[in-house]
């Protein structure tokens, strides 16, 4: 078990690795889309335009210029796609808003044989600027969204795929209005 810095960045390489080798390991990443424990700076899992202390909103200084930015401007690294390539025989999404979800994917994991991955977007109190009670409620936006899609792959091919809502774009507005960190887009 890791955090998505550990995961998306500085254990990329091991976790190939890892991958490559077939290892029966069953690898949870835990997806808060920063570095979370060292003042919530961006990561290869921070989204586009998300503000964190590393990727700052509004006017900044590069190279004794000014500049104005909209904070994060790079795309998310997708390890769900990566992990498929590594041809992973089991690999699955999931957010903190499904505790019950997570539980049967966990436990299909482990009855698989070789190296399985699950994603876990586990939203930062702190970095996301959301309360604490909140936490579960943005789990559930993200996947009602369609943002971030409950996802089970086995053997390469989609065994299971949550539906988006039919309020997806109003729930995808709220869930972006609900966080500090997207606050600046609106």
């Amino acid at each position: 078990m890791a955090g998505d810095g550990g995961t998306f960045d500085i254990g990329l390489g091991l976790i190939s690795g890892m991958w490559e080798r077939k290892e029966n390991i069953l690898y949870i990443c835990y997806d808060t889309e920063s570095y979370s424990n060292t003042g919530f700076q961006a990561s290869g899992a921070t989204p586009y335009g998300a503000h964190t202390s590393t990727s700052p909103k509004g006017d900044c200084k590069i190279e004794k210029k000014l500049c104005n930015t909209i904070g994060n401007q790079y795309q998310k690294k997708d390890m769900i796609r990566i992990a498929l390539a590594h041809d992973v025989p089991y690999v699955a999404q999931s957010t903190a808003g499904y505790p019950d979800d997570i539980y049967n994917k966990v436990k299909k994991a482990q009855e698989i044989n070789g190296p399985a991955y699950i994603q876990i977007l586990c939203p930062c109190v702190p970095g996301w600027g959301i309360k604490t009670d909140e936490a579960v409620e943005i789990g559930k936006m993200a996947v009602q969204s369609g943002l971030y899609p409950l996802l089970e792959y086995v053997n390469g091919k989609i065994t299971n795929k949550s539906e988006t809502s039919n309020q997806a774009s109003t729930i995808k507005k709220e869930y972006l209005k609900k966080q500090k960190r997207f606050k600046h887009l609106y």
